[in-house]
């Protein structure tokens, strides 16, 4: 325990939100950034750092951190056409790469899934609630609260995705 008396709310209490204040930019801050941009505007090496890593999918807070300026400099470059194109072609390559690990992931708890029902040595409820789940995610069995009894509806873009699965463990 620590020795202030300040009072500790019990764990069962609810949470409450402390609003934050955020003060507003100061005088000498403001100019701060502008000197920096000021500074930065005829650098066309910087830039084009910035670029190459923008394109490679470091956000303008990371690039503006490892170039040790300010982000607000990167978002003023953002207005040029080599930049915002290379901020797109950045958020396209992070949208592929997350893609990619989401496919990945999704292999994995399929096979994880196969795993459980194939195995003896596991509880036959758990091997029967894992094939629900395959199935009910194949978009082949219907719950009970739909109301019909042998229902089979097919998830066609589930179909492609687990095909593209599949057909990507194999090579």
């Amino acid at each position: 325990m620590d020795d202030t008396n300040e009072p500790v709310a019990p764990a069962n209490q609810p949470l409450s939100i402390v609003p934050s204040i955020i003060t507003p930019a100061g005088e000498d801050e403001i100019i701060d950034m502008l000197v920096e941009e000021n500074r930065f505007k005829g650098e066309p090496e910087l830039r084009a750092s910035a670029a190459r890593l923008l394109e490679a999918g470091y956000t303008v807070q990371n690039v503006a951190r490892r170039l040790k300026i300010r982000a607000s400099t990167v978002w003023k470059w953002s207005s040029e056409p080599e930049i915002a194109s290379s901020i797109r072609s950045g958020a396209e390559y992070r949208r592929r790469v997350l893609g990619q690990d989401l496919e990945s992931a999704a292999e994995d708890a399929l096979s994880a899934l196969v795993e459980i029902v194939r195995d003896p040595g596991i509880n036959p409820k758990d091997r029967v609630k894992a094939s629900e789940v395959i199935l009910d995610r194949c978009g082949l069995v219907s719950g009970p609260e739909s109301g019909h009894s042998t229902a089979i509806a097919i998830d066609i873009d589930f179909d492609e995705r687990l095909a593209r699965i599949v057909a990507g463990s194999r090579t």
